[in-house]
């Protein structure tokens, strides 16, 4: 191989392997620490896991505890009290994207309902999505579309129907370590003098 080959080469592939050293990292938020014994779950204005803040505006988060509770569909899920509205965000200000939630009604009248969900973007933008729960106690499965990029998540419960949510599969783009700049940076180093080289021959 030529040696302006060679270098090319080498420069492309730190080029890359800079570009693959920031990996997402993906966390399903499971809320398995609320489960307890009991008929009645807890009620509380924060929580946190994996990075994540859920925080109340009204009256407080409600766990649906353990499956002696009336509301248990399967395995803790976090709800709130009825009006409240629950903000999701990172712990850690970073932006992020959520790709699926699980779902089931927490205490409502009988029948299916609408729940909507509203990603408040970075840079201002807003994306709305809803999904319709059919008023049973069993989580269902949903898939989010195009809610990436988020400072932060809502969504309200109603006053005759509140539901409760599990298994959030939310992403956050890792920061690079500083080994990934070096190899970025002498990739691109290496491109700067190949070029000058090559405009002075």
């Amino acid at each position: 191989m030529k040696p302006m080959t060679l270098l090319r080469a080498t420069a492309v592939a730190a080029i890359l392997a800079a570009a693959g050293g920031a990996q997402a990292e993906t966390t399903v938020i499971g809320f398995d620490a609320l489960e307890h014994p009991g008929y009645f779950g807890s009620v509380f204005n924060s929580y946190s896991e994996g990075g994540y803040n859920f925080d109340s505006s009204f009256l407080g988060l409600l766990s649906s505890a353990h499956q002696d509770s009336f509301a248990y569909a399967g395995s803790a899920g976090l709800g709130a009290t009825a009006l409240s509205t629950t903000t999701l965000s990172r712990a850690d200000g970073a932006a992020f994207s959520l790709s699926s939630i699980s779902l089931a009604d927490f205490v409502s009248l009988p029948g299916s309902y609408d729940v909507t969900f509203v990603g408040h973007q970075v840079g201002g933008g807003t994306v709305t999505q809803t999904f319709s729960i059919d008023g049973s106690h069993n989580f269902s499965n949903y898939t989010f579309t195009g809610f990436s990029n988020l400072l932060s998540a809502t969504w309200k419960e109603g006053a005759l129907h509140t539901f409760q949510v599990d298994n959030i599969a939310a992403t956050v783009s890792a920061v690079p370590e500083p080994a990934t700049y070096g190899m970025l940076l002498g990739g691109l180093g290496l491109l700067g003098f190949m070029l000058r080289r090559k405009n002075a021959a």
